[in-house]
């Protein structure tokens, strides 16, 4: 099935007008498209002549999405994405740009979508090369404002079975042309088609306009950007500022315009071009009112952001009261997380145990080598073998593991299965339940004195658009995204959030030891041009006793000397060689955590970064690579996330994914007196969070308490010799 003759553009407009939008495509086999006129800037086509547009779905993942494809890998897969669409879209359709690996097995694999839990149609993955089109009709399912899709494949190989075989079943959704499509005339002026105008300009490629002769101030400009997200949870705009008389190229849906006018208020009105346009209109002179678009926006029905389900410490919760109910698999590789919230002042780091409580049952006859993995936050706690002893339900099992793997705010409890085939060159026969967990299994985590570690992912909690500034005031239209991406947080503390660019770097505070300038250029830099930042130059000829392999050329493949020739050099490189390790154990005992920041750096890359200097205080460096919207909206993304930025600097990779250093030696504090019930647990942190206090206070006791032994023999000798 073909796309381009397909969809859309049936019963709508001329073909010459179709490059002006969203399209479904086949890869490789669309046009070149066609040189614009010198005035076609000038004379926009009426909005009744362009061609139609798709209104996007938006994945709701943790992780910020990383170009238009999404891929849904495994047997069994499923996800779950935004679609905000305006009343117009009654009686409309879906439409799926996708696209499956090879090895899916079509008989055996179909894909279902719902939408608010209604199925509105199912496929079969047949579309192996290029992008294809499946489209399925909305129904009654859809309705005005932000709706929930849920896309569910379920795959077979078609050659191999097992876990590896797995990772090659894969259908990939191109989220910039899946969605609704609509006629570009059909799109209202209500607020829900403003909204979803915003989705297909975010999706685009193309910022969203506030298009302004003279900008206003940073409160108004906060206040409007908070507004315009508020319709969007954990999602950032990229919103930018422009001039009314500048050239645009390419479809716009929607922008704002700030205008002078002889009354205060907000409209929404089609522009010439064909784009829904929120005009704020304001008095000559005076401030545009904000309020007037959050009032205007403010009723658009949204979903409410996912929470986490809180688990206090010292009870027992399983995960039926987590919202979790029995896990059942038949896949050769299986994951599933489960995630959870701590309290924010909770913290153990000595020896302390968290147990979980497993009810678990497999299938008999599974192949040797299957297991039952159970991890916290990445960390491997307990390996299940499923090839022997198999049962429906095994007897409870009570698994232990150092409660210092959880930290305060979100957590992950994982089981993941990894079965092989049998045979592995051979598709998998049908089968049904392999693998289950019960909703009874529980976790208890151990109750903790009321402490606190410095760490930025607490001050990202407390974020509100007011928090963010500028580096400098020319940088206040890169700070717009991240205003329309937090929220207002009840009771919040005061946090400043700064955002910054590589060109700002002399204003940013580097009071982490070992970060320089140049560390955070080449951490932020493209590989391509990190070379070519200066580095310290090679010697210009090998010294004159290096060692050269048999056969090479003079002055070729040189190495420099294994020792010195003279005995006491010899010595020192062999105590360099033979204390080296014990050097690094003490020094990995004494200070415990990411080692040096500089040797941390030195393998990481990424499009951003984040710094904690001190508490209260943010900043945000936008490499060269960095989209400031992405990056705020995995922030904003971050209070709900076990992969969220933590401790005092943090790295943004190009796939989406946080790393973080926390500096060694800090201490916690604790925020409640001390007593009789909570010293051994603070006294133990403390100790954990900085070893050589612990060092340094037993050697004073052994030293007090060799003082007064020694003491109190002088006295009884000196009373015997008398």
């Amino acid at each position: 099935m073909r796309l381009l003759p397909l969809l859309l553009l049936g019963a709508l407009a001329p073909m010459a007008a179709a490059q002006d939008a969203p399209m479904i495509v086949i890869e490789g086999l669309t046009s070149e498209e066609p040189k614009a006129a010198p005035d076609a800037a000038a004379e926009a086509a009426p909005a009744s002549e362009v061609a139609p547009w798709i209104i996007p779905m938006r994945s709701l993942a943790e992780t910020t999405q990383v170009g238009p494809l999404f891929r849904l890998q495994g047997q069994q897969a499923r996800a779950a994405f935004r679609l905000f669409l305006p009343a117009e879209a009654a009686g409309g359709t879906l439409t799926l740009a996708q696209r499956s690996s090879i090895n899916v097995l079509p008989e055996s694999s179909q894909v279902i979508v719902r939408m608010n839990d209604q199925e509105i149609g199912r496929f079969t993955p047949r579309q192996f090369g290029p992008l294809g089109a499946i489209t399925m009709p909305l129904g009654d399912a859809v309705r005005a404002g932000d709706n929930l899709v849920t896309i569910e494949a379920q795959h077979r190989h078609r050659i191999y079975c097992g876990a590896d075989a797995e990772f090659d079943l894969w259908t990939e959704v191109d989220l910039s042309q899946s969605g609704v499509a609509l006629p570009a005339a059909a799109v209202g002026t209500e607020p829900t088609s403003f909204i979803a105008a915003l989705t297909a300009q975010a999706e685009s490629g193309q910022p969203i306009e506030i298009r302004t002769a003279t900008p206003p101030d940073e409160a108004t400009l906060r206040a409007l950007a908070q507004a315009l997200g508020r319709p969007f949870p954990d999602e950032a705009l990229p919103l930018a500022l422009s001039k009314p008389w500048q050239a645009k190229t390419g479809p716009t849906y929607a922008r704002v315009t700030l205008l002078p006018s002889d009354v205060d208020r907000a409209t929404i009105r089609r522009g010439g071009d064909g784009a829904v346009v929120l005009v704020l209109e304001h008095l000559p002179g005076g401030t545009p009112k904000a309020s007037l678009v959050a009032d205007l926006l403010g009723e658009s029905r949204t979903l409410p952001p996912p929470t986490l389900p809180q688990i206090p410490p010292g009870r027992v919760v399983t995960l039926g009261d987590m919202g979790v109910d029995t896990i059942l698999t038949d896949n050769r590789y299986f994951n599933r997380d489960i995630d959870f919230q701590l309290p924010d002042d909770w913290l153990l780091l000595a020896s302390q145990k968290a147990r979980i409580g497993i009810d678990y049952g497999f299938a008999g006859g599974l192949p040797e080598g299957a297991l039952l993995l159970v991890k916290v936050n990445g960390t491997t706690v307990r390996m299940l073998p499923l090839d022997r002893g198999a049962a429906p339900v095994k007897p409870r099992l009570d698994i232990g593991f150092p409660a210092r793997l959880l930290h305060p705010g979100p957590n992950r409890l994982s089981f993941e299965s990894v079965i092989p085939g049998n045979p592995p060159d051979q598709p998998c026969p049908a089968a049904g339940v392999l693998m289950q967990v019960l909703s009874s299994t529980d976790l208890e985590v151990p109750p903790s004195p009321r402490m606190q570690m410095a760490d930025m992912a607490r001050d990202l909690a407390q974020v509100t658009p007011a928090s963010v500034h500028a580096a400098t005031p020319d940088g206040l239209a890169r700070t717009l995204p991240f205003m329309s991406a937090f929220r207002e947080v009840p009771g919040a503390a005061p946090v400043r959030l700064t955002v910054a660019g590589l060109h700002d770097i002399a204003a940013v505070p580097l009071n982490e030891e070992g970060l320089t300038p140049r560390l955070l250029a080449l951490t932020l830099l493209p590989s391509t041009v990190s070379r070519l930042v200066e580095r310290p130059t090679a010697p210009a000829g090998p010294p004159a006793n290096a060692l050269a392999p048999l056969g090479a050329a003079p002055g070729e493949g040189v190495m420099p000397p294994l020792v010195e020739s003279n005995w006491s050099d010899r010595a020192q490189t062999f105590l360099q060689a033979t204390l080296q390790p014990v050097i690094q154990a003490v020094r990995r005992m004494l200070r415990p955590g990411d080692g040096t920041l500089a040797e941390w750096l030195a393998t990481r890359k990424g499009t951003a970064m984040v710094l904690a200097p001190e508490p209260g205080k943010l900043w945000v460096i936008l490499g060269p690579e960095a989209e400031p919207a992405r990056v705020a909206e995995a922030l904003a993304l971050a209070p709900r996330s076990p992969g969220g930025p933590r401790g005092q600097v943090a790295v943004l990779g190009a796939d989406g994914r946080w790393s973080s250093w926390s500096k060694p030696g800090l201490l916690p504090e604790l925020r409640e007196p001390v007593s009789l019930d909570n010293v051994r647990s603070v006294v133990g942190n403390v100790a954990s969070a900085r070893p050589p206090l612990l060092l340094g206070g037993m050697l004073g006791l052994a030293w007090i308490s060799a003082a007064i032994a020694v003491g109190f023999v002088l006295r009884t000798r000196g009373k015997g010799l008398k």
